[in-house]
């Protein structure tokens, strides 16, 4: 969100860096501003990720019915992948818009102390319907190939592991280590793939409250996706639209190594053997139905 350059010898810009920013937000605001924005984080990687894995296991069983997808697997990942996230995103959005709004402005802005219901009801109040949605078109945009290449990557990798340990592994299921290791994959080449839409998405979020960011610099000038773009090659070059690259896909690897073992371990231990025991209920009260009824002798 800096608009000045990042760089170690870059010493009228706020960052310099990761580990200069890192040291800088300690130093300006203590331990809780390395924190800032983590309860409407939190509120948001819930909605978002409940909504993206439940609606993914609602597409998969119903593209699995499709015979076009029989030989097409990792379509059928990229596409239900995509449609998961854009449903997540739309549930999530506000809180994404708050969390932004919360970790941009000024530490000692009002607005920089923001909880997730107080946020809903003052951006709702201020800025309306369209302030909470704020850069969702664009956020759509870019989230469906993230998500869906996302999820691509990752059975691709699983499988790809399934192959190499095959013979020593009858039970197909892919250790925890490789689980997270796939995740991290995952999450960092699709984060990076996108990158630059995702800056643009933050900058959207950040028009309409550049009076709370009076001590970060420059404010970046994007009331629309087409002007944010023009204007970061403007001022900042091709390079640019890769600031904050490092952190971001640190962010991201880690989050997504959690959030894709975490599923697969669900999936594992607690739903693939609850739909078993229910298959298995359903095909003896069929096998009950089918047996012949002994006549009754009076």
């Amino acid at each position: 969100m800096q608009v000045e350059p990042v760089g170690k010898h870059e010493h009228m810009s706020k960052y310099r860096g990761l580990l200069h920013a890192f040291g800088n937000i300690y130093k300006e605001e203590g331990l809780r501003g390395i924190w800032r924005g983590h309860n409407s984080g939190q509120v948001l990687s819930i909605s978002y990720a409940v909504v993206q894995f439940w609606s993914y296991e609602r597409f998969r069983v119903i593209a699995h019915k499709m015979p076009f997808f029989d030989d097409r697997p990792l379509l059928l990942y990229f596409l239900c992948g995509g449609l998961a996230g854009c449903l997540g995103t739309m549930v999530a959005q506000p809180f994404d818009v708050i969390r932004t709004q919360v970790v941009a402005a000024d530490p000692s802005s009002k607005r920089s102390r923001m909880g997730s219901l107080r946020g809903l009801r003052f951006i709702a109040a201020t800025e309306g319907l369209r302030g909470l949605t704020r850069g969702m078109f664009f956020t759509l945009a870019q989230i469906f190939p993230l998500v869906g290449a996302n999820f691509l990557i990752y059975k691709y990798l699983n499988a790809l592991v399934l192959f190499i340990v095959k013979k020593s592994n009858p039970d197909h299921n892919i250790p925890g280590f490789c689980l997270f290791v796939n995740g991290a994959l995952a999450g960092v080449a699709a984060k990076f793939l996108v990158y630059p839409a995702d800056l643009i998405k933050k900058r959207i979020q950040l028009h309409g409250f550049q009076q709370d960011r009076q001590t970060f610099g420059r404010n970046p000038v994007c009331p629309t996706a087409k002007q944010c773009f023009m204007n970061t090659l403007k001022d900042e070059g091709l390079s640019g639209f890769y600031k904050g690259v490092s952190p971001t896909l640190l962010k991201s690897g880690i989050s997504s190594a959690f959030y894709f073992t975490i599923y697969d371990y669900i999936n594992r231990y607690v739903i693939h053997p609850a739909q078993d025991r229910e298959e298995k209920r359903r095909k003896e009260e069929l096998a009950k139905r089918a047996e012949p009824k002994k006549a009754s002798w009076t």
